[in-house]
């Protein structure tokens, strides 16, 4: 049954599609002229970019079982950037936007012979007759078109033919973009075809050709660059200079598409001169054969996999990938462009007035801690004296809590803990803001056993953390009205990727601040793998050293091999680095404070009166070392447990932006909630609530 893979329903006469095709502008979702996967109609509902992708390379551009795990691999790369993927294709004659596993299977495994290439003339036929099909570029772009989809991705577009002045053989794909204001990622046009002649119909139709990333070259979809090294007509340098074209095309109201070239990743680039060969090959076998139409590219291409001995197949699929990843981080980059500047409904602006406390999302843990009474550990199976205790921990929870014990009342963590004695003590220790924590009978509360040394400084833990694994996306789009509202979003690196992104794709459009945690050096990285929609909301990171190190080797900064016991100013150095890409960065160094880098002044807030983070764009980053409150000469005694130390720093931090205070004021509150949780054997102590705000005075 169609319900399997696709929902809703489509055509109920030829004569409907005939109509939107003349007045696409006028339907939508709830037209119901197309039938919509329900992921791609809940990515409308919530305004996610969607990334459209075409069928006929899973119908005649590879080999079973080949097509069928690209499809379904460049699926996930959609996602993994932060969109959804909607492949169109036409199943028992019906035009499906957004296609499940079944739906992807029955295309891939069809034969070709009974699957027809969908392009603007073969719907009607398609549609009547309840076939099959894959639709081509031209296809995929007047559909994508209709469903309200700006940006669609493929391999290679069709274009004008070797031997076309014999033969008349242009692709409608070039006609199509000539006319549908959509714009194509790929690889450029199919090395078979005549790059040079496509260039030119493609300059006639008013088609903006513009290549994505260094070089000034056009692609020849295997190779990076032609035999000849054509020059593109246009250059942009990343997907957000992508994002910024395609909105000064739409303002312009422009009838046709943009093609937008990215080269294939060096280490699959073929040989342009060896591929040339192989095509001339290729084009002698299909003149012989007699191979003509439609069915000539289906043919060239499989000939040139047997050619090249599977070289030509392999970049293929690794081209597929490359161009989806680009224009999903494009489509990403447009919705926050877009979302910026429209008044759109699925975007509502909440008012300053409007806006609630913070929410927390991460984990909640009950921590078991054994300390030893004695300074050295020996690791030969002795007994070694201690004592234990436990305590409500996860550093989401510990950051809410103590929000919650320093005023800030309104606080609310999103978590999940199991229907058991420890997430009920969890959940008791949130003083009534747990209407965000889920209680689930199928998981077990996170529990953590840590092991301190004599100075309580922690030494190594063992968790079971399945629990995290249930912070999924669909938990944060139950509560998404609260995180719109949200004066900051607070994320820890314990929820899933796939949820870190969702919290990402509701706060980027919106310009909610975000505060990563990064929570461990395995996940210190995790916010960086979601997609751009960090580059637009994240305004804090709080790393100590070693996870620091971990965010500047992802971000390509140089870091020591030995970063270990690095002198403070090596630190310094590499933590301004970061703050070139994170406004914030309060990197926490243990005994010696916490580091400060930022574009502004000690003296400045971190936010103006308007809730804009103050950051001067020109301006050289400032690093700041503050050091931590003393103790007295015993205190090495009162010193009990670092474990809710940084959590409360976190906390002090956003409190004092709270209430206005500049820099140095807010780090003065946190150095102090700091040392108040040193002091406690509860990394959250209640005599947090004891801290008064003041002033710092250097």
């Amino acid at each position: 049954m169609l319900r399997a893979f696709c929902s809703i329903r489509i055509f109920s006469t030829i004569s409907t599609f005939k109509k939107c095709l003349v007045n696409h502008r006028r339907f939508s979702t709830e037209n119901k002229t197309l039938v919509y996967s329900d992921e791609v109609l809940e990515a409308k509902k919530n305004d996610t970019p969607i990334v459209a992708l075409e069928s006929t390379i899973i119908t005649h551009g590879m080999p079973y079982p080949d097509n069928l795990e690209t499809a379904l691999r460049v699926e996930d790369v959609v996602r993994n950037q932060g969109a959804v993927p909607a492949t169109i294709g036409v199943l028992d004659g019906k035009v499906c936007v957004g296609i499940d596993r079944e739906g992807l299977t029955r295309l891939s495994a069809s034969e070709r012979a009974k699957t027809v290439k969908c392009s603007r003339r073969d719907f009607p036929f398609v549609i009547a007759n309840k076939l099959n099909g894959g639709t081509t570029v031209s296809g995929t772009i007047l559909v994508a078109n209709i469903a309200n989809i700006p940006i669609m991705a493929t391999g290679g577009i069709g274009g004008v033919h070797r031997f076309a002045e014999l033969t008349f053989d242009v692709s409608a794909d070039l006609t199509e973009l000539g006319r549908t204001p959509i714009a194509v990622v790929c690889a450029g046009v199919k090395a078979i075809l005549d790059i040079p002649k496509t260039l030119e119909f493609l300059e006639t139709q008013g088609i903006p050709v513009v290549t994505v990333g260094d070089g000034d070259t056009f692609p020849a979809f295997y190779c990076r660059e032609t035999v000849n090294k054509i020059q593109s007509p246009y250059r942009v340098a990343s997907p957000k200079d992508a994002a910024n074209l395609i909105k000064a095309h739409r303002e312009l109201a422009l009838a046709g598409g943009i093609l937008f070239a990215v080269p294939i990743p060096q280490e699959y680039s073929l040989d342009p001169g060896e591929m040339e060969t192989a095509i001339i090959k290729a084009l002698r076998d299909a003149e012989q054969k007699k191979i003509t139409g439609k069915d000539t590219t289906p043919f060239l291409l499989q000939r040139l996999t047997e050619i090249t001995a599977g070289q030509s197949l392999r970049s293929n699929k690794a081209l597929i990938e490359n161009n989806v990843k680009v224009a999903a981080e494009i489509a990403v980059r447009f919705s926050i462009i877009k979302n910026a500047h429209d008044s759109s409904p699925n975007i509502e602006t909440v008012s300053r007035s409007e806006k609630s406390g913070p929410v927390v999302i991460g984990g909640a843990i009950l921590d078991t801690v054994v300390q030893l009474a004695e300074p050295t550990i020996n690791f030969d199976g002795r007994t070694h004296p201690g004592k234990s205790r436990e305590s409500c921990g996860g550093v989401g929870r510990n950051v809410a809590a103590a929000l919650i014990n320093l005023g800030v009342k309104e606080t609310n963590l999103l978590s999940v803990v199991g229907d058991d004695n420890p997430g009920k003590i969890l959940r008791q220790s949130l003083q009534g803001r747990d209407g965000m924590v889920e209680v689930r009978k199928d998981v077990n509360t996170a529990r953590y056993v840590a092991l301190l040394d004599f100075v309580g400084e922690c030494k190594f833990g063992i968790g079971e953390m399945t629990a995290h694994e249930a912070i999924s996306p669909d938990l944060v789009q139950k509560y998404r009205s609260q995180l719109e509202k949200a004066a900051i979003l607070i994320l820890d690196g314990n929820p899933p990727l796939a949820t870190i992104l969702e919290v990402l794709s509701i706060a980027a459009p919106r310009t909610i601040p975000v505060w990563y945690e990064p929570t461990d050096v395995t996940k210190a990285t995790k916010i960086f793998q979601s997609n751009e929609y960090w580059k637009n909301c994240l305004h804090f990171i709080s790393p100590n050293q070693n996870e620091l190190m971990a965010i500047a080797k992802y971000l390509k900064i140089d870091v020591p091999v030995n970063s270990e016991n690095l002198v403070l100013e090596t630190v310094m150095k590499i933590a301004a680095q970061v703050a070139q890409h994170v406004p914030v960065v309060l990197t926490t160094l243990g005994s010696q404070g916490l580091l400060v880098s930022r574009k502004a002044d000690k003296i400045e807030p971190f936010y103006n009166g308007d809730r804009q983070l103050i950051h001067h764009d020109s301006a050289e980053v400032q690093t700041r070392l503050y050091p931590p409150i003393s103790f007295s000469t015993d205190s090495q005694e009162r010193i009990v447990s670092v474990s809710g130390c940084g959590d409360c720093l976190v906390a002090g931090i956003i409190r004092g932006i709270q209430e206005g205070l500049d820099e140095a004021s807010c780090v003065r509150l946190a150095l102090k909630a700091a040392s108040v949780s040193l002091t406690s054997f509860d990394p959250v102590p209640a005599s947090l609530s004891s801290i008064k705000m003041f002033k710092y005075s250097s």
